[in-house]
C-alpha cells in the first residue's frame, strides 16, 4: 500500500472537519516506501486518528501526518497535534475498548486502530503533554 496515495484519499475526507475545527492539516509522506496492509483497514485506522486529533482541538491548532522509513524494514507513520494531550492517568487506557473519556465518544475508534495496527504485524506508541499535544507512532512492516 502507497502510504501517499492513502493520505491522499483520507485527507480529502478529513478536510471538513479540520476546516469546522480550525486544524491546519499537513502531510509529509513523500518518498515513504510502501507497507504491507489492508488499504479500507489502514485508510479506517488514519481517519480515526485524525477526527480524534481535531476533537483534542477544539480552539483550532495542527496535526501534522508524516511517514519515514526506519530501521529493521518498518515505516514509521506519526501523527502530531498541538491540543490538549492526554491526562497521564488515561494514557493506559486509550486503546481499551469502550474506554472513553469524551461526552458522545464510543470507545471504539482507538481500540479499532490499536488492533488493525496488531493485525498488521505492527506497533503503536502514544505520547502526550496535558496542554501540549499528543503524538501518535505506527510502525508498519514495509512492503
Amino acid at each position: 500500500v502507497s502510504l501517499g496515495d492513502l493520505f491522499d484519499e483520507v485527507v480529502p475526507i478529513l478536510q471538513p472537519e479540520a476546516d469546522r475545527a480550525g486544524v491546519q492539516v499537513t502531510v509529509s509522506c513523500e518518498g515513504a516506501p510502501p507497507v504491507n496492509g489492508d488499504p479500507a483497514m489502514l485508510r479506517q485506522a488514519f481517519l480515526n486518528l485524525g477526527l480524534n486529533a481535531f476533537q483534542a482541538m477544539p480552539a483550532g491548532g495542527s496535526l501534522r501526518i508524516a511517514c519515514e522509513s526506519v530501521r529493521g524494514r518498518r515505516v514509521r507513520i506519526t501523527f502530531t497535534d498541538s491540543g490538549v494531550g492526554i491526562k497521564p492517568e488515561h494514557l493506559k487506557r486509550i486503546f481499551d475498548l469502550y474506554f472513553t473519556t469524551k461526552e458522545k465518544g464510543s470507545g471504539i475508534g482507538l481500540s479499532m486502530v490499536y488492533r488493525t495496527v496488531q493485525m498488521h504485524d505492527g506497533e503503536i506508541e502514544v505520547e502526550s503533554t496535558p496542554g501540549l499535544g499528543t503524538t501518535f507512532r505506527l510502525l508498519l512492516p514495509q512492503a
